[in-house]
């Protein structure tokens, strides 16, 4: 059966993840110390990380994929228990996500940097050099998915932000459907509203677990995607295609 529909997992498959994470932290070190090191940079991680860890809902961040990135961001759209108490807690990870190494004279600014942290990290969220073009052209023969794990209005932001969010027929978050992947679930949603069958699709990620093993189970043709550059490697991924490049998809 002929491929009819491509589903695109969005981090560091489209959109490099890590550059704008890093240059989120330099900014806030920068507004803190009027510089930034890695050890600095690697403080205020730490810092936001253990108060992320003591206090957002284990079994719904688990459930949907959410990171600390989400939380700093902490703009959410989902209703029900698990999401009401995130909300809860996000006033208090803004208030103390940087406290525990701030300097005396500056305790009590965490929210303010938490601001500066979001507004520098999607200033430096660029595309992967190739994205738009071969979202472009597969597009004009293929219908395209995205099926992200993330909150719904910050990984829109990012496709806004980047100029990519004209390309995909379809949007798939894990926040909306209340899942992510892994789950089968996520992959069904694309599909049903692409109007597909499992066979006509192929996923492209660069997780193992979720993009790859997830599809497998759901039935769709997984491509690995595997930059050398970006240190993702190890694990097997069983009998996906690998690319390097999303190029190599225009050639399929």
């Amino acid at each position: 059966m002929s491929l009819r529909a491509l589903l695109f997992d969005l981090d560091d498959t489209l959109i490099p993840e890590s550059p704008a994470i890093e240059a989120a932290y330099e900014a806030v070190a920068e507004r803190v110390w009027g510089q930034s090191t890695p050890e600095r940079v690697r403080q205020l991680t730490d810092a936001a990380h253990e108060v992320w860890r003591a206090g957002a809902p284990w079994e719904y961040k688990e459930r949907v994929h959410f990171s600390l990135g989400e939380g700093l961001h902490g703009e959410f759209v989902a209703a029900g228990p698990g999401p009401d108490r995130l909300r809860e807690f996000i006033p208090r990870l803004h208030a103390e996500a940087f406290e525990a190494v701030l300097p005396t004279e500056q305790r009590g600014r965490s929210a303010e940097l938490v601001d500066v942290w979001r507004q520098a990290r999607m200033s430096a969220l660029t595309p992967y050099p190739e994205t738009r073009d071969v979202l472009e052209r597969l597009g004009s023969r293929l219908a395209l998915a995205l099926v992200t794990n993330g909150a719904a209005r910050l990984q829109r932001a990012k496709l806004v932000r980047t100029g990519i969010e004209d390309h995909f027929d379809v949007i798939v978050d894990s926040e909306t459907v209340g899942v992510g992947k892994p789950s089968s679930e996520m992959f069904g949603v694309a599909l049903r509203e692409l109007g597909v069958r499992r066979r006509e699709a192929a996923m492209v990620g660069n997780d193992l677990r979720r993009d790859v093993a997830g599809a497998r189970a759901a039935g769709v043709r997984p491509i690995w995607v595997r930059r050398p550059a970006d240190g993702w490697g190890g694990g097997d991924p069983g009998d996906a295609e690998q690319i390097a490049d999303l190029r190599e998809l225009l050639t399929r």
